[in-house]
């Protein structure tokens, strides 16, 4: 699949940057600025063009593996990051990096990025034994992670040359550290503060249309799902769930398997606007201010800026930012109504409602299959969400389930007299029923009147 392999890197340097920023109190732009720095002191280290330009998609992607090291450091409580074993982060990154058809020119840059050069580093490796371009990745990662280079003046120059210096021969070797200081001058470390360092890094990689297996794209989109799911506990997992039964109820119809795929990585990367929204607005236990709740919602635009200036992935990018939009033109972001709406932007919005009804999450079980099919149905008679594709994932469940061959459409059943439900838009809880007056949440207490018709 052809598509511009540097606007997905830069999709996922984004999305880890939002994790990042939050989680770890790393500045905004970490591994831009890392790609950055690594990109000069890979050409001051007389590398070629084609090997440079791999290295610093390598340095973009050194942090892929980002719930890995999460989940260290939560295990780890107080520890700093040099002194976590970080074994699991760097091999399940390197992974990702097999599967770029560059990475012949980058083999162990990410597997070996937290070695130290006295060999007390997460793989144990020693500088004589670790790759260039890893050397350089970890230099230019302790350096931003240490002085936050988000910004510069003079005396912390002074200081950021001084400490290198001070680590030479134990976290560095002694070759690196001398190509840092000559690389890494005042006015580069000038052109990676704030926003700078995006225009920056745009110049050094530009465009470059790629023939990407589709494995690799699932995998990369796994990583969306991964950032997204343990950014908050209410959907936990939710992404994955959605991708597979996306591309389920895909190969239901008989799409061509790419087009399955695409299904998959659409499910993945659906939510991932939710990384552009703050922790303490997802998982806020009291009533949302209007404005909290217009950013909730914002999540599905969010997605869209995230991916829609990725060429050769249209497609994927309208049906996981799409998911919220309605047939009635009650949806967000954009309103879009039953004619702006193709099939699979409806299969998803269906999917996802479904999804979130059967999960289960660490606060509440997950509904069973027929009472989340008998909301479904609900909002498929009011016109919100398409009836057809809600019953085709009945069949689909059905067949998956058991087995057997069914085929078609299965018969929707008599409407039933079942009064209104409402869907809380922080964690998907469903109260059937008039709504009482003063209704919170029983879940994520929020107040009944930001509650949602379904």
């Amino acid at each position: 699949m052809i598509i511009e392999l540097t606007e997905f890197l830069n999709a996922v340097s984004r999305a880890t940057d939002y994790v990042e920023a939050e989680v770890l109190d790393v500045p905004k732009h970490h591994v831009r600025r890392v790609a950055v720095l690594a990109n000069r002191m890979a050409e001051y280290a007389g590398l070629d063009a084609e090997t440079v330009y791999a290295l610093t998609q390598a340095a973009m992607l050194h942090d892929c593996a980002l719930p890995e090291y999460l989940s260290e450091e939560s295990e780890h409580g107080d520890m700093m990051p040099e002194e976590l074993n970080m074994a699991a982060h760097c091999v399940t990154g390197e992974e990702m990096m097999r599967k770029l058809p560059f990475y012949h020119l980058v083999e162990g840059a990410v597997l070996h990025h937290h070695d130290r050069a006295d060999g007390l580093g997460a793989m144990r490796s020693r500088a004589e034994d670790t790759p260039l371009g890893a050397q350089i990745i970890h230099i230019a990662d302790r350096a931003d992670s240490v002085f936050k280079l988000d910004s510069m003046d003079r005396e912390k120059y002074a200081a950021l040359m001084n400490w290198v210096q001070v680590h030479s021969g134990g976290m560095f070797a002694p070759d690196c550290v001398r190509l840092f200081t000559e690389a890494a001058d005042y006015d580069l470390l000038c052109a990676v503060t704030g926003e700078r360092c995006v225009e920056t890094l745009s110049a050094l990689l530009p465009p470059k249309p790629m023939d990407i297996p589709i494995e690799l794209l699932r995998d990369m989109s796994d990583i969306f799902a991964n950032l997204t799911d343990y950014k908050s506990h209410f959907t936990w997992k939710h992404s994955r769930g959605v991708a597979k039964k996306a591309e389920r109820l895909g190969r239901y119809y008989g799409y061509d398997a790419e087009t399955c795929d695409k299904l998959y990585i659409a499910g993945a990367l659906h939510d991932i606007g939710k990384l552009l929204i703050r922790s303490d607005i997802l998982e806020k236990p009291d009533k949302l201010s209007d404005a909290e709740y217009r950013e909730i919602t914002n999540h599905a635009l969010g997605t869209w800026e995230l991916l829609h200036r990725i060429g050769g992935m249209e497609d994927i990018t309208r049906w996981a930012a799409l998911h919220h939009e309605k047939l009635d033109g009650s949806g967000y972001p954009f309103g879009l109504r039953a004619e702006q709406l193709g099939k699979n932007e409806r299969l998803m919005a269906c999917i996802d409602v479904y999804q979130a009804l059967v999960e289960e999450r660490p606060y509440k079980p997950g509904l069973p299959h027929e009472d989340a099919m008998r909301i479904l149905r609900r909002m498929g008679r009011a016109g919100q969400l398409d009836a057809g594709i809600i019953e085709d994932i009945d069949a689909c469940r059905r067949l998956h389930g058991s087995g057997e061959d069914v085929s078609g459409r299965g018969a929707a059943p008599e409407p039933a007299e079942i009064g209104p439900a409402w869907r809380c838009p922080v964690c998907g809880y469903i109260f059937e029923g008039a709504l009482p007056d003063g209704f919170v949440c029983p879940q994520c207490r929020q107040p009944g009147s930001s509650f949602e018709r379904v």
